[in-house]
């Protein structure tokens, strides 16, 4: 399964439309490798890449060079990001003419299953390819007479700053780009990172599956990034400023399970999304998920998915299933967290 990400760059995009989704993904591998640096020295399986349409130095908005890690090849995704780009209207054509290279590419990488996301005009790229059909796409209202006339087919939303359709994420600008980078991290990575990098950045971003108790909520988050060191019920207290019993109660009452219970669902998805997506080996995924023998990494596993790990992996690598199904969690729970990231 392609687990890489990449940003497409390219002559007159905006620096800091690529730099934002190279920062964040950048922040990601430093967040990772510190919270398993007690565990191991691996990190990031996922890589961030700076494609181009050639080898050779891209030429962004302003006239800087930025080196590109590679050209376009085969090698499928699982996220493309298309930056915001300037070029005077009169020259779009021409413009557009010269990316073709890159339209295509784009087109095949998601015919290959790679989710797409674009922000301003390079919303532009993916017209040009065909993939957003209809729309509809969020526009800003001064650019929206333009973008009219180069596509008339397709609907245009100036009120709403971020769309969707299908597996395509579109924001307006890059006001908007933020969002739309960490909402997608949530979605195919870890909804847990998404919220850390949302934080650092000072966002304010509602995290899909947290209680709606602001004590339960603070002590899953607690959790799910430091699920890899283990768990001492007084330490979660008094970071939390209650005692271990008020913890207990108000965590059983909305989530029907104590902290304990909640670590080793985070642990056991973890487990998972590693067995299912990387060629580690089990001994390294328990040590890296907290557990100090195979053995009881082994038992929790069995009991948690009714199989054992290798059976696990076998069954969705071979077979093409997802054994998640086969597990069982309160619904609406967030076991995400940083380590799913491979």
């Amino acid at each position: 399964m392609a687990r890489d990400v990449a940003v497409i760059g390219f002559d007159g995009a905006c620096l800091a439309s690529i730099g934002l989704f190279l920062d964040l993904f950048g922040q990601m591998r430093l967040r990772v490798a510190s919270q398993f640096r007690s565990r191991d020295d691996i990190g990031m399986h996922t890589r961030a890449k700076l494609l181009g349409p050639t080898p050779r130095p891209i030429q962004v908005l302003g006239g800087w060079k930025l080196q590109v890690e590679d050209g376009l090849d085969a090698t499928p995704h699982l996220y493309i990001h298309v930056p915001d780009f300037y070029c005077a209207e009169e020259a779009t054509p021409e413009y557009l003419a010269r990316l073709q290279p890159v339209i295509d590419w784009l087109r095949a990488q998601h015919a290959g299953g790679a989710q797409l996301s674009a922000t301003g005009r390079g919303m532009e790229l993916l017209a040009e390819a065909g993939l957003i059909g209809n729309g509809p796409v969020p526009v800003a209202r001064g650019a929206a007479a333009d973008f009219r006339g180069r596509y008339p087919h397709i609907r245009v939303n100036t009120t709403e700053p971020i769309a969707e359709v299908g597996r395509i994420m579109m924001a307006r600008g890059m006001t908007q780009e933020m969002s739309l980078l960490t909402r997608l991290i949530g979605r195919l990575l870890s909804p847990t990172m998404a919220g850390t990098l949302a934080d650092a950045m000072g966002m304010e971003t509602d995290r899909p599956g947290l209680s709606d108790d602001p004590l339960v909520a603070a002590a899953q988050m607690w959790l799910s990034e430091r699920a890899s060191r283990g768990l001492h019920i007084g330490a979660l207290a008094a970071h939390l400023a209650v005692s271990p019993q008020t913890l207990i109660r108000r965590f059983r009452a909305k989530l029907d399970m104590t902290p304990r219970d909640y670590l080793r669902l985070v642990r056991m998805r973890s487990a998972q999304s590693q067995l299912r997506d990387t060629s580690r080996p089990i001994s390294q995924i328990a040590t890296l998920i907290g557990y100090n023998d195979l053995k009881s990494f082994q038992q929790a596993f069995r009991q948690h998915a009714g199989m054992s790990a290798s059976r696990y992996r076998a069954f969705i690598q071979q077979e093409g299933g997802d054994a998640s199904s086969q597990t069982s969690g309160p619904a609406g729970s967030d076991f995400g967290m940083p380590l799913i990231l491979c």
